[in-house]
């Protein structure tokens, strides 16, 4: 007995020693000393070390940031990373199909069924838009928007006063907003005269008559075609990811609608994906030049009508739109300043009918009203790093994304606009995101169902297939229309796996 008592004693000894040791079951690994964030956007790598350094301060926690620079094979690299002795503990997902790879591994913590958030970053979470969620099934939320982003043709307000005699551009951008496709189709054909002869006329916007100015004022003498197109085999994103996204819209109210697609509902979009392939053919034959219009074929592929060169006729005044995003703000301010301020977004109308929107809800005007606004990546924590990492990790994107500290970077350091924004009482602090605030105001913003559709299909193989046997075509008949749809819908199929 006496030797059971001495063994029991000396194990007790072990148990209290290991414990002062370890300090009672918190390994060294639960102090968390260093936060290891990877970041795919290269356009904010300075203004993230910046608040890795700031957030070190308040929280006394190192801030390892990895960004990965353009051209890099970011899944690549992040796969490595992930598998990694020393993973990151946040990550960049860009699309849910970036997220399915990481859902089927159990990699990313599901912010909808987790007992482990703290109740800051819980509320959080939970307060995301459902439209601005990265969710594979519509329920489950597995990241914290990064920003948002919105796109649309991109107009000056001074090109449309000049061009209209006007003392100011409000009331006819409202009207261009809310016009149908004839009648966008009509001013597109009445400017495009214009220019060329110089005969002023005048053109019907949302039921209303605007008369063009005579003798080409101010900057609409330097206009030489409508629309700004990178028609490069490098620009063909430009005419099919976003443009594509718009038709998808009729179809598919989110990305993750786009994801659970079977083929008959793949099938359901092909009077949608015809409506966006007239679109294109009609804005491709007014595309601006160095002089004058670029007819489809060599020039228009050539390599010198790049994205870079598209900015520069669209900053130069020598066309009226350029269908582009709020990214490219930047751009156009390094080229014309003052051109930056005065800068608007257009609906990328298409001639729907009625009977091609099966979203609830959406009518052929609300689609042609509004614009694209959605969220082009996410922070999703890493479900594999230590609890303390894991809500060390929180704790950081709670402090990003509430504190003032935090919003001031996002806001005017990386110039983004916060997904969490009270639209009724923010304004944008450039131009373009003012826009976008106006829209997402409105509350029919578009979604980005694009990003549920397989890998590369709208870029490297739709938009592929446009580059190679459409924009070196100079007329496109009923049946191009019919066949670019069935094509896009055939290879969606195809890679459904993907």
């Amino acid at each position: 007995m006496m030797h059971q008592k001495h063994l029991l004693s000396l194990f007790l000894v072990c148990i209290l020693s290991l414990c002062l040791f370890t300090g009672c079951g918190k390994s060294e690994s639960d102090v968390v000393e260093e936060l290891y964030i990877y970041n795919s956007k290269g356009e904010n790598a300075n203004q993230f070390e910046e608040i890795a350094k700031e957030y070190e301060k308040v929280s006394g926690i190192k801030v390892k940031v990895v960004t990965i620079g353009s051209g890099t094979d970011h899944m690549a690299t992040l796969r490595a990373e992930i598998n990694s002795k020393q993973p990151p503990d946040i990550f960049t997902v860009q699309s849910i199909s970036e997220l399915q790879e990481w859902k089927d591994g159990e990699i990313v913590v599901n912010f909808s069924n987790s007992d482990n958030l703290t109740p800051e970053f819980k509320e959080l979470a939970d307060n995301v838009d459902p439209r601005l969620r990265l969710t594979t099934d519509g329920e489950n939320s597995y990241g914290i928007p990064y920003c948002m982003e919105g796109y649309g043709y991109i107009v000056d307000k001074q090109m449309l006063m000049d061009l209209f005699g006007l003392q100011t551009a409000d009331v006819i951008l409202e009207d261009i907003r809310l016009c149908s496709y004839e009648e966008w189709e009509n001013l597109v054909k009445t400017i495009a005269s214009y220019i060329s002869t110089g005969q002023s006329g005048g053109v019907t916007i949302n039921g209303k008559f605007y008369p063009l100015a005579s003798g080409k004022p101010g900057l609409s003498q330097n206009l030489t075609g409508i629309f700004a197109i990178a028609g490069d085999e490098n620009g063909k994103w430009t005419y099919s990811d976003h443009m594509l996204n718009v038709a998808l819209n009729a179809v598919f109210e989110n990305p993750a609608a786009a994801k659970l697609a079977d083929e008959g509902k793949i099938y359901s979009v092909k009077n949608a994906l015809i409506d966006y392939a007239k679109a294109l053919d009609f804005k491709t034959q007014y595309a601006a030049g160095e002089e004058g219009i670029i007819k489809r074929g060599n020039d228009m592929i050539s390599a010198s009508n790049n994205y870079e060169a598209a900015i520069e006729k669209f900053s130069s005044s020598k066309a009226l739109f350029m269908k582009n995003g709020n990214w490219v703000y930047n751009d156009i301010k390094a080229q014309n300043p003052e051109m930056a301020e005065r800068l608007y977004f257009l609906p990328v109308k298409m001639p729907f009918k009625q009977e091609d929107i099966t979203v609830e809800g959406y009518t052929v005007k609300q689609m042609n009203s509004t614009i694209p606004v959605f969220v082009p990546m996410y922070y999703a924590i890493n479900n594999n790093t230590s609890l303390a990492h894991q809500q060390a990790a929180q704790d950081f994107l709670v402090w990003l994304n509430t504190s003032e500290t935090g919003m001031h970077y996002i806001t005017e350091d990386c110039a983004f606009i916060p997904y969490n924004i009270d639209a009724k009482t923010t304004t944008g602090n450039y131009s373009l995101a003012t826009s976008i605030i106006d829209y997402f105001k409105l509350g029919n913003t578009l979604s980005d169902p694009y990003h549920g559709t397989p890998n590369s299909w709208s870029s490297n193989i739709v938009g592929k297939k446009l580059y190679e046997s459409y924009m070196t075509k100079e007329v496109w008949t009923e049946q191009d229309y019919e066949d670019i749809a069935n094509y896009a819908i055939k290879q969606w199929i195809n890679n459904l796996e993907e």
